[in-house]
């Protein structure tokens, strides 16, 4: 496939050697991402889920332990508000890591389909299928 994009030229200033925007996206070619590329043609940003997800569920588990033990309480009833406020600190860093991260696969397939078959001019930065 990289030999037959060499070959083609690009329709706006003839240069012979467009590059294909799915090779210039990626991580050892960052340069190639900020030299001039619409935003549409950018991947998209992987989200941190799951370090915004811990961050939800702090506050959460602080809030179940403030309001279901004192100071008092036996040790049977702060077992069971640790393990609510566990199983609930659980639930929420996994499950927002998840879903965040569901919707950034979706994106991302989304992205790839749409630049599959596009070349960058890296002279002119016109952008044209193959």
């Amino acid at each position: 496939m990289a030999g037959k994009a060499a070959k083609l030229a690009c329709p706006s200033c003839k240069a012979d050697d467009p590059k294909r925007i799915s090779d210039m996206t990626q991580p050892q070619s960052a340069a190639g991402v900020k030299a001039g590329l619409a935003p549409q043609y950018i991947p998209p940003r992987q989200p941190w889920a799951y370090l915004q997800g811990f961050l939800l569920a702090v506050p959460l588990y602080a809030g179940i332990m403030l309001s279901l033990t004192s100071p008092g309480d036996s040790e049977a009833g702060t077992a069971k508000a640790d393990l609510l406020g566990s199983i609930a600190f659980l639930s929420v860093l996994v499950g927002y890591g998840v879903w965040k991260n569901k919707a950034y696969a979706k994106k991302l397939e989304e992205w790839k389909k749409a630049v599959a078959s596009k070349l960058h001019c890296l002279q002119c930065g016109h952008v044209f299928d193959s």
